[in-house]
């Protein structure tokens, strides 16, 4: 019975995440910025990730100066930039295919453990890199002329995969030593943080004038279900399943996107669509079997 909870668990954590970019996308339907979003949102997040870690241990928060930088480190060259990167290519593609695009990471790790250590090249490996980026060439679908795929779009999906990859490496050794909430906590600080000062350095409206309640619901709604409870019922999949199932289940997420951008948003993939989205979900599966290092923290 527990374990049929904490699978349930990871399910439900992925159908959150999949909400994400749905809500993201009502929200710049009715004005939002991308910075404005991602400063208010993990702003607001950090402090209720934040509070519900100091409630069950708060000396867990206490960090060191050297830790601190490396959290920055993290957010500016990982988990902050591959947010930065999925909200502003939600302005240029589909919600389903930037989905699509951004899970490309499991594989992205396979591939650079394949070149930057001993790791040897299996069958099972290679195979995912190759299902991977071959789903994706059909999921940008370059020679079928689609207006929803736009190559800045394209270029800023494929981004958020490499940046995540480079988040879910980095952080790897960092988690064996602190607990997932603690590093969560501290990612979401530092993106607020950053994603504000890329709004001041660039001119980019950050501060939210003339918002709608619709507006401030959907944020709300950003907060606590794609971000705030898919996270802690996350961990507690990772708790009660280890990290390598937990992940492997949490692949439901872009399915899930897929399902409520057709529903709500009336995105659809074509015949060649599909069949990229099947073979990247299918590459993902076979990289979480085959890498060490691709149980992540959380989705962005």
């Amino acid at each position: 019975m527990a374990r049929r909870s904490s699978v349930l668990a990871a399910v439900v954590s992925a159908a959150s995440f999949g909400t994400m970019a749905i809500i993201v996308r009502f929200m710049y339907d009715q004005g939002a910025e991308p910075l404005q979003v991602l400063a208010l949102r993990f702003g607001m997040a950090a402090i209720l990730l934040g509070g519900y870690t100091a409630l069950r241990r708060r000396r867990l928060l206490r960090a060191t100066p050297r830790e601190l930088l490396a959290y920055g480190a993290l957010s500016l060259f990982g988990y902050g930039a591959a947010s930065i990167c999925f909200f502003y290519a939600l302005r240029f593609a589909d919600a389903s295919v930037v989905a699509i695009l951004l899970y490309t990471y499991p594989s992205l790790i396979v591939l650079a453990e394949l070149l930057f250590s001993r790791v040897r090249p299996t069958r099972g490996r290679v195979m995912a890199i190759v299902m991977t980026f071959a789903g994706c060439v059909l999921v940008v679908d370059p020679f079928g002329g689609s207006l929803a795929v736009k190559p800045v779009g394209i270029v800023l999906g494929v981004g958020a995969g490499v940046a995540y990859a480079a988040f879910s490496l980095m952080s790897h050794r960092l988690m064996e030593t602190r607990p997932r909430s603690v590093i969560m906590t501290y990612m979401f600080g530092f993106t607020s943080l950053l994603a504000t000062g890329v709004a001041l350095a660039t001119g980019a409206p950050l501060v939210p004038q003339g918002w709608s309640l619709s507006l401030w619901g959907l944020l709300l709604l950003l907060v606590l279900i794609p971000t705030f409870l898919a996270i802690v019922l996350y961990l507690r999949a990772v708790k009660a399943l280890g990290a390598s199932q937990a992940a492997i289940l949490s692949t439901f997420e872009p399915v899930f996107t897929l399902v409520l951008a057709f529903a709500l948003l009336g995105e659809s993939l074509n015949s060649a669509q599909g069949l990229g989205g099947t073979l990247v979900l299918g590459g993902v599966l076979v990289a979480e079997a085959h890498s060490a290092s691709v149980d992540a923290a959380a989705a962005v």
